[in-house]
Order: structure tokens, then C-alpha cells, then sequence
């Protein structure tokens, strides 16, 4: 199967090479040898679990809602006195904070590996005056605990998943419209006040299913134009509650960490072949003929650059594979630059598996002549 330079990779949906490798191992001289083999393959198939967790009443629960993630799971709180922390030996976590990091968090999070952790700021409408003071305040607490903090409005995230806003909420919205940007939306009293008119029970009602940021964000829209329809409105609030911007970080780490577990496959089966002494020469020359083919390369090349210490040297690429056989051999050269450097072990491996990738990607183009 040649490489396609353009992609896709092999992914736990489709890899029939790796399927061919376990069929072809059944009966050899070792059985253990295809016995795990099946088992580093099943392992990479398993889906990428997430875990959302945080101290107590940080807004786990509204923040799984909102993010409407079927592999997303929330835990037990953290530093729960008298319980276990739990287990997040997961691949994937969202720790959430309701504000400044306290030290359990530090604790917590000093715990695992920053690849593996999104932080978000929740409730940040009540953080400052406006919206860059949450982010200004997310980026200073990225900075502190040295993984990604993102400010997120969760409630508001939730109850854009709930439906539209009804009849009623626009009707009472749109009679209170001119007052949009005011004092008005201060606090939920203000917002609720009697001598705001006397459909105090149904500004409540609104206060309740949408919440005062989310009021004030309809408030505004509504001011701009009246007419603005139910379902604009809700696109609306679901970009101001900044959930967009989780969901994007949260699909980038869960994409670079199934790449890197296609790495963890490579390794595993690289030990599979060393294990398979003689007189087992089928075993270990079906895995490393597997090893050289073109679906292990793309394994190897994905992995390779999902490398965090080498991650930010192919984040310029327009596509992962190159465009023709002199952009592969620029980036070949490229990634063995980078392997003869100071690197750790394991970056250094990542490196040289970009490396090999992108010089079959260069031979494959120069035979098509591209």
C-alpha cells in the first residue's frame, strides 16, 4: 500500500495492515508473540477517554453538560476530606476552577503530565468587568501552572444545549431592550428590581434559565436589532460562553495523544520483534516487515511530530504530508538536523521516525515523478 502524502493516517477504524499482522501471527512458533500483538492492538484502538474534575462546586457538572462529550466523564471532587483523590490516570483531563488556583489545585495538577491537561476558568462573566479581564486573568493562571487555561462560561454553554429561547424569554428581553449595557444587568437584583417594571416574575423566569451574562449578551443583541431571530440568538450565546474555544483545544491534545499512542504501538511492536528469538524468524520478520511498511511510517510520522518536545517544529506545516519530493526531503533533512541534537531519548526517537517517514514520502514522489 503506497503512502498517500496527503494522508489519512491509519486510525483505529482502519489499519488493515495491522489487522493482516495479527492474522499472520496466529500459529507461529510463539504464541505469546500474537497474543500480544492483538493485545498493543486492541490497546490503540481503545478510544481516548476524558476525565472533567475539580475541587467542589467548581462547575464539573455544568461544564460536562455543556460540552455534550460522550467520552467525557466527570469524577468525584478533589481534596474531598475524608476521600481519596480520584483517579485520573485517564488520557485525557479537564480540570475545572472557579478562580485563583488554590493549593490543592497546584497539587493536583503538579501531578500530571501538562500534555495530558486542559484547565478552564469557569464562571469568568463574574471575573473583572468584561471578558478580556477573565482571559487576561486565564493566561496569567496558564502561566503559573504551565498548561492551557481557558475562560468558559459553563452555565451559559449548558443551556445553549437545552434549546432555544422561548416566546416568553424574547418578549420580556425585547421589552427591556433600551436597557441593555446599563446597571441594569449588574447584579440579578438590578436585573429583578420591582421598580424595573411589573414583570418582575418573568424577568426572573428569564434570570433563571439563561443567567445574567447570558441576559446581558441577548440584551445587547436584542438592542442592535429586535428582530434578531431565536436561533441566531442562541448561536450567539453559545460563542459567548467560550465553549467554541475548549472544544478546539480539547480535539487538538485528544488528536496529538492518539498519535503518540500510535508511537506506543511502534515501540511495543518493536519489542515483540526483539523477543521473537530463533527458531520464531516468522514472527520477528512479519513485524518488522509491518514496522517498514507504509501505514507504520504514518503511524510513526503522526507520533513523531505529536512529540511535546518537538511538537512546535512542525506546526507550520500547511498539511502533514509534503507537497512534492523536495519539500520531503527539506523536511527529512530537517528532522535529522533535529535528531543529531541535544535531545532526550525519546525525542530523539520521535525525531528520526519523522525523519525515516519523510524519506519514503521523498522516494515514493520521485518514483511517481511529482
Amino acid at each position: 500500500m503506497p503512502i498517500d502524502p496527503e494522508g489519512p493516517a491509519p486510525n483505529a477504524a482502519a489499519a488493515p495492515e495491522l489487522d493482516r499482522l495479527v492474522a499472520s501471527l496466529h500459529g507461529v512458533a510463539d504464541p505469546s508473540i500474537h497474543a500480544a500483538t492483538a493485545a498493543a492492538a486492541e490497546s490503540w484502538r481503545r478510544p481516548l477517554r476524558i476525565r472533567i474534575t475539580g475541587r467542589a462546586r467548581a462547575g464539573k457538572s455544568t461544564l460536562t453538560r455543556g460540552l455534550a462529550l460522550i467520552s467525557a466523564l466527570e469524577t468525584a471532587p478533589v481534596d474531598e476530606p475524608g476521600t481519596p483523590d480520584p483517579d485520573l490516570g485517564d488520557d485525557l483531563v479537564v480540570y475545572v476552577l472557579a478562580g485563583a488556583p488554590q493549593p490543592a489545585d497546584r497539587r493536583i495538577l503538579g501531578e500530571l503530565p501538562p500534555e495530558r491537561v486542559l484547565a478552564v476558568l469557569n464562571k469568568a462573566d463574574a471575573i473583572g468587568a468584561r471578558w478580556s479581564d477573565a482571559v487576561a486573568a486565564a493566561e496569567q493562571y496558564g502561566r503559573e501552572l504551565g498548561i492551557p487555561v481557558l475562560p468558559v462560561v459553563a452555565e451559559l454553554a449548558a443551556h445553549t444545549r437545552a434549546g432555544l429561547l422561548s416566546d416568553d424569554d424574547l418578549r420580556t428581553l425585547r421589552r427591556h431592550r433600551d436597557r441593555a449595557g446599563t446597571a441594569f444587568t449588574l447584579s440579578p437584583e438590578l436585573f429583578t428590581a420591582a421598580t424595573a417594571g411589573a414583570d418582575t416574575a418573568d424577568r426572573q423566569a428569564v434570570l433563571d434559565r439563561w443567567g445574567l451574562y447570558g441576559v446581558a449578551v441577548t440584551l445587547i443583541a436584542l438592542r442592535h436589532d429586535p428582530a434578531t431571530e431565536p436561533r441566531v440568538l442562541l448561536q450567539l450565546l453559545h460563542a459567548a460562553s467560550g465553549i467554541d474555544a475548549v472544544h478546539l483545544h480539547l480535539h487538538r491534545r485528544y488528536e496529538r495523544l492518539a498519535d503518540r499512542r500510535g508511537g506506543d504501538l511502534l515501540d511495543e511492536l518493536t519489542r515483540l520483534a526483539a523477543r521473537a528469538v530463533p527458531p520464531d524468524h516468522r514472527s520477528r520478520d512479519l513485524i518488522e516487515d509491518y514496522l517498514v511498511g507504509p501505514e507504520a511510517r504514518w503511524l510513526g510520522l503522526r507520533a513523531g511530530q505529536a512529540h511535546p518536545d518537538v511538537a512546535h517544529l512542525a506546526a507550520g506545516y500547511p498539511a502533514t504530508g509534503p507537497a512534492d519530493p523536495d519539500d520531503a526531503l527539506a523536511r527529512a533533512r530537517r528532522w535529522r538536523a533535529v535528531a543529531s541534537g541535544d535531545l532526550p531519548a525519546p525525542a530523539r526517537r520521535a525525531a528520526l521516525r519523522v525523519h525515516h517517514a519523510y524519506i519514503q514520502l521523498w522516494e515514493q514522489l520521485s518514483r511517481a515523478g511529482l
